[in-house]
């Protein structure tokens, strides 16, 4: 997702728009909160015993359409 997030911003780069504009201000900032709220799940993960990683995995994988 932070990947896809990223790609389009620099398409909306590519096709012109200011770097310091609204709409890629806007986008800098979600990237920023994904990247967050990224770093603080990964960081809760290392406090579960793996049975309840692998469900909230799961969970969270579903969750994003990874899995069906």
């Amino acid at each position: 997702m932070l990947e896809t997030m990223i790609l389009n911003m620099a398409d909306d780069l590519r096709a012109g728009y200011d770097l310091f504009g609204e709409c890629i201000g806007r986008q800098r900032a979600a990237i920023d909160a994904y990247k967050a709220q990224f770093d603080d799940e990964v960081e809760l993960l290392k406090t579960m015993d793996e049975r309840r990683a692998e469900r909230w995995c799961y969970y969270d994988m579903k969750k994003h359409g990874a899995i069906s």
